[in-house]
């Protein structure tokens, strides 16, 4: 690939369309538009700003594809209120939620974790523990955490149903389920499964109370545990995933993660990984490289890898005839059994 430097440009100045979406969620401004085209005026009424500022963000939004406009009256295309909009099940504001409070500070420490190979926490937040404890201090952040995580998952996991044979297993539990999108899915597609979810404590009441608001409260089952630690009641369970989880951390911790599946999972029981991996020669896909730096400025030692590095820790951790799933979506499972 060959980049000019309209390209260079182009990269350098993105964050001025990420900021400007951001704050457009942050103020629930597409939410106004929901029945009504509205002028400057009226919408800077409606969200108590100025009317320059307010047409500022207006001519932006307009320039970027998020909104239209016929004379003076701009609109919201209606392809964009399921995720413009804030009381839609696929919003995307927890997700500019969370850039906002944490991936975009760390981000512009970037340079320095690259010359010390270390997060930035400690300079961003005045705070070096673990990015799930600093995380998982707010509830608010906690949904926002998690909502972010179960809608970034939707195209995958309608891969996974639909290429997946489930109903091979009496018992699916899925580790560190978001917002439990895969398991509800599950669910629906297949009710003779029992099903589980397996969260730190700290995400867990979030969570009992996501699924009973869904329905599916006494469906779905949730247990505490920590795949670190090694405290994993799992024993029960022939099927088990963990989600987009593993880049997380280190390689070393990763082999301990998967150590730690390995022995609590019964004999016979079958374990899928899902990650975003880089290619093999590592030239790539540019999304899977770039989180691959977000996990450097954000965790310890967290890193994406290639399949082949991931096959090669299942094998490590004890997983037998470890192998890789191709499925539908942006996702790709790494599989492995305990014989």
């Amino acid at each position: 690939m060959t980049l000019n430097k309209q390209d260079v440009v182009n990269h350098m100045m993105g964050f001025f369309q990420a900021k400007a979406v951001t704050a457009a969620l942050s103020l629930k401004l597409f939410d106004h538009f929901r029945d009504t085209d509205l002028s400057a005026e009226q919408l800077a009424d409606k969200i108590d700003a100025p009317l320059r500022s307010t047409e500022q963000m207006l001519i932006a939004l307009h320039a970027m594809g998020y909104l239209t406009k016929q004379d003076d009256l701009y609109q919201l295309p209606a392809q964009h209120h399921s995720f413009l909009l804030s009381d839609e099940p696929m919003w995307l504001g927890w997700l500019g939620r969370h850039i906002d409070t944490f991936l975009y500070p760390l981000w512009g420490e970037l340079s320095s974790a690259v010359k010390s190979d270390t997060n930035q926490r400690e300079a961003v937040f005045g705070d070096n523990r673990s990015w799930f404890d600093i995380l998982y201090q707010n509830p608010d952040d906690v949904a926002d955490f998690q909502e972010f995580l179960g809608k970034f998952a939707a195209p995958f996991i309608e891969g996974f149903v639909k290429d997946y044979d489930f109903s091979q297993h009496h018992s699916f539990l899925d580790i560190g389920s978001g917002i439990g999108t895969l398991p509800i899915a599950v669910a629906n597609a297949h009710p003779g499964v029992s099903l589980a979810i397996c969260e730190l404590p700290q995400a867990s009441a979030f969570l009992r109370d996501k699924l009973g608001e869904q329905g599916y409260g006494d469906r779905i089952e949730v247990v505490e545990g920590d795949v670190i630690a090694g405290n994993l009641p799992i024993g029960n369970y022939d099927l088990i995933h963990l989600g987009w989880m593993l880049h997380d951390y280190a390689p070393e911790t990763q082999v301990t993660i998967l150590k730690n599946i390995y022995n609590a999972m019964p004999a016979g029981g079958r374990f899928i990984a899902s990650e975003t991996p880089l290619n093999d020669d590592k030239s790539g896909p540019e999304f899977t490289a770039l989180l691959s730096l977000n996990m450097l400025v954000s965790t310890d030692g967290g890193i994406e890898s290639s399949s082949e590095e991931y096959l090669a820790r299942f094998h490590e951790a004890g997983f037998s005839n470890a192998r890789i799933l191709e499925i539908p979506g942006p996702r790709t499972l790494i599989v492995g059994e305990k014989a």
